[in-house]
């Protein structure tokens, strides 16, 4: 592994560290999100700085996906929202439709480069930090429990 690696690494364990320690009940999923990484980012943007440099990579996770295994006949649209800081850029998952779940929602994320990404489905009842990673395809493969979000678009 490089030092890179192994540094972008510690970046997302302090993102999911900082944002269970941002959790408050009256803070908003967006403010929540937006303060977790950029407070995780600027700290490193100031260690450093070639990151800032660094162009993110966070349009490989948009498109639409499905998820047969959890909510056959569902779609997943992940979309970004705002401007990228460093290798993050937070993002918007648009769901529904899907056997056992709502018509519609929609979730809060956040992307890291085209590594990985890290989704809130506390509004569907589930994990705030449910992450996932870009498989070669183009798949979404999620980390707790391995399935998978085939890319349909």
């Amino acid at each position: 592994m490089t030092l890179l690696f192994l540094f972008q690494l510690l970046l997302v364990i302090l993102l999911l560290v900082n944002a269970c320690a941002l959790h408050q009940p009256t803070i908003s999923r967006r403010s929540f999100f937006q303060n977790a990484i950029g407070g995780v980012a600027s700290s490193a943007l100031m260690v450093m700085p070639s990151v800032a440099a660094a162009a993110t990579d966070a349009p490989s996770f948009v498109g639409t996906f499905s998820d047969p295994i959890n909510h056959p006949g569902g779609t997943r649209t992940i979309e970004l929202v705002g401007e990228p800081i460093g290798d993050y850029q937070l993002a918007r998952v648009l769901g529904g439709g899907g056997i056992g779940e709502p018509k519609s929602y929609t979730l809060p994320a956040a992307v890291i480069g085209n590594r990985a990404i890290v989704i809130d489905f506390s509004p569907k009842g589930g994990p705030r930090d449910f992450s996932g990673i870009l498989e070669k395809n183009g798949d979404i493969r999620f980390l707790r429990d391995n399935n998978k979000w085939p890319r349909l678009k």
